[in-house]
């Protein structure tokens, strides 16, 4: 049926009801039938207004593979304005360059999902998702991209998840941890703290204030364990993955596993209702496994025992995203793909199939 016979038909029946509801409500006898007629014209309409609705809810299929995205930064050296953002920090792009690469996606037919819906599928892939879905991930709670992405995301109904650093809301309001003491000596594992935080990462009143239907919440690190640490010179610098000098195994794992508690036990209790506890971005992809495959991959520098930080985490969380393909799959790691700002819309295009084609996001 066209609109415009749609519409001749409403017309129609809308008159044709009142003309029925006038001479029954003069029909004082009849007072019941004209209500029985009325209810009928009502349902009449409601049923077609809700079959037009139904009409309008996307397609749902099973998937082989999710694509999932990683941003960091925006505008960070670079115009907004800008093709790439081609910054002295590669992890930043341009709000134009972000558009762009939204615009590609919904072109493209892409929907995106929750991180509970990404982990129905690793559960369960015959999940019912929406048609050519994919996952974006945000990472550290910076400002420039959360706010500055935010209205994009929206634009194009997409949703992501921004995967938080405890220490670094903290600092952004000017607070720090205080000194770690192992074998009788202190660090300072927050080096930096606030001067690096202040003014770039986000306050917890200022995520809070982040869009919930364009953002949720899970753990990147909680106090320390993204700070690049100086207590082992430069040979192991990770928080996670290295050993503090003087540190038995047994209190490295304990250190590790309660910074992990009391980071998910504040997010929740700072964003209550909005986190996902069941899901882990390891900082730097650091899990102390070898080799980097990929070229632009970090460097997995480790000290701790030997396959314990992979092999608690695949059995803590549903999902551990690092970023070497050849790990997707893997004690439950989960491969994403980190979008440079040296990329064009080209490169952005090419290196997301080429993954897609290789099976680096299948289940």
């Amino acid at each position: 049926m066209t609109t415009k016979s749609r519409m001749t038909k409403l017309r129609t029946t809308f008159v044709l009801s009142m003309v029925l509801l006038m001479s029954f409500a003069a029909m004082s006898a009849m007072g019941s039938f004209a209500q029985s007629v009325s209810n009928k014209v009502v349902a009449a309409l409601t049923s077609e207004t809700a079959a037009q609705s139904t009409a309008k809810v996307p397609t749902t299929t099973t998937a082989r593979d999710i694509p999932v995205l990683v941003y960091h930064e925006m505008n960070n050296g670079c115009n907004s304005a800008a093709t790439i953002c081609n910054a002295s920090d590669p992890e930043s792009v341009s709000a134009t360059q972000f558009t762009a690469e939204m615009s590609y996606m919904a072109a493209q037919g892409y929907h995106t999902v929750s991180l509970a819906q990404y982990e129905a599928w690793l559960a369960k892939p015959s999940t019912q998702l929406p048609a050519k879905p994919f996952l974006i991930t945000v990472d550290n709670g910076i400002g420039d991209f959360l706010t500055g992405a935010q209205s994009t995301l929206a634009h194009y109904g997409f949703t992501a998840t921004a995967f938080l650093v405890t220490g670094f809301a903290h600092a952004a309001a000017g607070n720090c941890a205080p000194l770690l003491t192992v074998a009788g000596i202190s660090y300072h594992v927050q080096p930096g703290c606030p001067a690096d935080n202040t003014g770039w990462d986000l306050t917890w009143s200022q995520l809070a204030s982040l869009s919930s239907s364009v953002y949720s919440f899970a753990l990147e690190a909680g106090a320390s364990g993204h700070y690049v640490q100086t207590y082992d010179g430069t040979a192991c610098q990770m928080f996670y993955a290295c050993m503090i000098p003087g540190e038995t195994a047994s209190a490295y794992e304990t250190r590790v596993v309660n910074e992990l508690n009391t980071g998910e036990s504040e997010l929740a209790a700072k964003l209550p209702g909005r986190v996902n506890s069941t899901a882990w971005v390891v900082p730097y992809s650091d899990l102390g496994y070898q080799p980097c495959t990929q070229s632009d991959c970090t460097p997995q520098s480790s000290n701790g025992p030997t396959g314990w930080l992979s092999a608690s985490a695949g059995s803590r969380f549903t999902a551990v995203f690092v970023e070497d393909a050849f790990r997707n799959g893997t004690q439950n790691d989960r491969f994403r793909d980190d979008i440079k700002g040296r990329m064009t819309l080209s490169d952005f295009t090419s290196q997301l199939q080429s993954f897609v084609t290789a099976g680096s996001f299948n289940h």
